[in-house]
């Protein structure tokens, strides 16, 4: 399962400046001073989340920054022409250089924090009950890293899936009707990622062909349909694979373990059972 994008970009710049690539949604992009040589390191973030970014030089000839390198810092979501630092030309006399590596990934990943205390919604509708088939360290595909607190609700095909969470759509692939059994099928999963305000995502794997009932850009709230159930993907059988996560300081997918809401406020973490969990608003 695709949880996220993680792009790495690299620049090897002498004299000539980069300009905004207005294709990218996420783009790191240079202006050079032809007065003194100096350049301007600018983001635009075009994602419905804030953005991470960590740049490392690897060449930096006769400049200096006016900020702490390497660089991490945090873009917000929709942010334009947002300045990032200058370089400045240390001896005007001799050639300069830069070269940088950019890596960005969704979410705060320098000190974000998962709202432990939040308790959410079975991602189905109120009073349904299905099964456990796999849960957190599942032997069949949640002992990877990045999975190990994924939950396997098993379910018909068409099954109404509901926000476990408020956020924002910030991805939907919806246009694949293949699934089996071994890991080369998981790039046919489709899938619903939803953005929420601690910054963490969720994701809501192997759903129908044509079974979003959502697009990039909605507001949803924890409870509204937002997709049928289906068997794309890397899937032994028709089942909603759902979890939370976020990124860590090295750029890395963390999987995060939720507590769901039950009868009588109380809040639990799933297991893996056969009559399984009611889904409680």
């Amino acid at each position: 399962m695709k949880n996220s994008i993680v792009l790495l970009i690299a620049f090897i710049v002498t004299l000539n400046s980069f300009s905004q690539n207005k294709d990218e949604l996420f783009d790191v992009y240079n202006v050079r001073n032809e007065e003194d040589g100096s350049t301007v390191v600018y983001a635009t973030n075009r994602y419905l989340c804030d953005e991470s970014v960590l740049i490392t030089f690897n060449a930096l000839k006769n400049m200096k920054a006016d900020v702490e390198l390497p660089y991490r810092t945090v873009v917000p979501a929709g942010a334009k022409e947002y300045k990032l630092f200058t370089l400045t030309i240390k001896n005007p006399t001799k050639g300069s250089q830069l070269g940088y590596i950019t890596k960005f990934c969704h979410g705060n990943a320098f000190d974000g924090k998962h709202d432990n205390k939040y308790i959410y919604t079975i991602p189905y509708q109120e009073g349904e009950q299905y099964s456990v088939g796999q849960a957190y360290g599942g032997k069949f595909s949640h002992f990877m890293k990045g999975k190990t607190h994924a939950i396997d609700f098993t379910m018909d095909e068409g099954t109404p899936i509901c926000a476990a969470r408020d956020g924002v759509v910030i991805f939907v692939k919806a246009d694949s009707d293949k699934h089996g059994k071994t890991y080369k099928y998981q790039e046919y999963g489709n899938y619903i990622t939803i953005y929420h305000k601690d910054g963490t995502m969720a994701n809501y794997f192997h759903i129908k062909k044509k079974g979003s009932k959502v697009k990039v850009g909605d507001k949803v709230k924890a409870g509204e349909v937002i997709a049928l159930s289906g068997n794309t993907g890397w899937s032994s059988g028709p089942h909603l694979h759902f979890q939370v996560f976020s990124f860590d300081e090295k750029m890395e997918v963390k999987s995060i373990p939720t507590k769901f809401r039950q009868e009588e406020g109380k809040a639990v973490l799933l297991k893996v059972s056969q009559t399984g969990y009611k889904s409680v608003y």
